[in-house]
């Protein structure tokens, strides 16, 4: 019994800083839901994802009718929900039980809040020290954009709350060796936002890394001889996207944003190096001045200049770059070369997109590479006096503007 008492103390004791992040997260989110009136047990309007999975129980893979306020792929006559399909696999059950009104802003917020909770293990896994480890993770979520995405679980927000937090899931199982975790957790995040197929690289590194320091001997091929049915899960995740894809449009790679209206009257399509060099300006746009009212003005859509934006993404950059450089360690070197790198790649394909996101506030196209960033960040940062006196006017801006931002865009914009 009395070792019961002292295990149960020890966790309570080690999982504080885990509280403390989330319940500072919980308490944000909150005071935003009192001043927009977005609570996460609202009726949901831009449910795509329920009616699709609502469909798939009636025995059809269309919506059967057109929803014109959602975004429906059309083809060959019939009306699909075009976002990749994870989030229905998800919502299934709770259809099943709730009808195409289940609680899925519950689902996002649970969601954040085990997101929350799994940052900062991983900051604390990566040799940081509780209070760095708590401030990282609020930044990640607090100072970043996150606040407007985690706000209300509308089809184009949930999915990216859902993929954010499964890849801080695979990160964190990644590094404490649960390979086969990390890529089932990295496989639905890919049924969410298809592109983040790129960090593969990185998890892959990341696994080999945290197994290697527990089993020295063993090569790559002994891990892979020992660990095969570690593919079994994103295995089965991706055939199920592959085949869902060729049902409905023809094609195992083909999700149906192809088919949406707005891309079937574009000239180029959804994707052409065509758009790249406007989007890219768009990343370095800084919001208007008005000489009139002497406002500064953010209008809610596209993007705006990526390092006022998302301060974070400066700090993890500089800092991941000068560890990379200074650091003997060659894994770490390697690590943090591979994030940087897929995660150039992913932002130049995504200037190559038609659109950087639509009606937003924070840039929110971009916020799928965050949790890479976060975690080279983790392995790259130490508590200096100088580090502090950096990030954290850095992260009072970030966090200042995404508050009043998501606010003002939900209530003067929506």
């Amino acid at each position: 019994m009395l070792y019961v008492k002292r295990s149960f103390k020890g966790l309570i004791s080690s999982s504080l800083p885990n509280l403390c992040a989330a319940g500072c997260f919980l308490l944000v989110l909150t005071v935003l839901a009192s001043f927009t009136g977005q609570w996460c047990w609202q009726p949901n309007g831009y449910n795509s994802f329920a009616l699709q999975a609502d469909a798939w129980l009636n025995g059809r893979l269309d919506l059967g009718r057109d929803y014109p306020w959602l975004e429906l792929a059309i083809y060959e006559g019939r009306y699909y929900v075009s976002f990749p399909p994870f989030p229905s696999y998800l919502l299934l059950p709770l259809v099943a039980l709730f009808g195409t009104q289940p609680p899925d802003g519950i689902i996002s917020l649970l969601f954040s809040l085990a997101g929350v909770w799994m940052s900062v293990s991983l900051a604390k896994k990566a040799g940081l020290k509780e209070w760095l480890a708590v401030f990282l993770t609020l930044f990640l979520y607090l100072g970043t954009g996150y606040l407007f995405l985690a706000l209300t679980p509308a089809v184009w927000f949930f999915a990216q709350t859902l993929c954010f937090n499964l890849s801080i899931f695979a990160l964190y199982f990644a590094l404490t060796s649960r390979g086969g975790w990390s890529l089932f957790c990295w496989a639905c995040a890919v049924g969410c936002r298809p592109m983040v197929l790129l960090y593969l690289p990185v998890l892959l590194m990341l696994i080999y890394r945290s197994h290697h320091a527990a089993f020295p001997r063993d090569s790559v091929f002994s891990i892979i001889r020992r660990r095969w049915y570690w593919v079994f899960g994103p295995l089965i995740m991706g055939g199920s996207y592959m085949i869902l894809n060729a049902m409905r449009f023809g094609s195992i790679f083909e999700f149906g944003h192809n088919y949406l209206p707005e891309f079937q009257r574009e000239t180029y399509g959804q994707f052409s190096l065509t758009y790249f060099w406007n989007n890219f300006k768009l990343l370095f746009r800084f919001p208007a001045w008005d000489s009139e009212t002497q406002f500064i003005s953010f209008q809610p859509f596209e993007a705006y200049f990526f390092a006022l934006i998302n301060p974070l993404n400066v700090l993890a950059i500089v800092i991941s770059l000068i560890h990379a450089f200074q650091s003997r360690n060659k894994k770490d070197r390697g690590l943090i070369l591979a994030i940087l790198a897929c995660s150039l790649v992913y932002v130049l394909i995504l200037c190559c997109h038609r659109t950087l996101g639509g009606w937003q506030f924070g840039n929110r196209y971009f916020k799928d590479i965050m949790p890479y960033l976060f975690a080279a960040l983790c392995i790259s940062v130490s508590d200096t006096r100088r580090f502090r006196l950096i990030a954290v006017p850095m992260f009072v801006m970030g966090f200042s503007l995404h508050l009043l931002g998501t606010i003002i865009t939900w209530n003067y914009w929506w």
